[in-house]
């Protein structure tokens, strides 16, 4: 169902990027929250990685032998 009305959509979307500008204005996030937002996501990425490296299993000697291409025949 198309909306009836595109410009108060868009006037709404102004109003709340402005809504979301000032209060950003008239409180501003202290560099400290975010270095422990920023040390919180990485802590996490990293035990993501670690557990889907623990996930993969460590890769079969033979079948790396067997993907290897054949050597050329020398007497030929």
């Amino acid at each position: 169902m198309p909306n009836p009305n595109p410009d108060a959509e868009i006037a709404l979307h102004k109003l709340g990027q402005r809504i979301r500008e000032g209060h950003a204005r008239k409180h501003p996030t202290p560099d400290k929250s975010l270095e422990t937002v920023k040390d919180a996501v990485r802590e996490q990425y990293e035990q993501e990685q670690e557990a889907e490296r623990e996930r993969k299993p460590a890769p079969d000697v033979a079948k790396e032998q067997e993907r290897q291409p054949p050597e050329p025949d020398q007497g030929r």
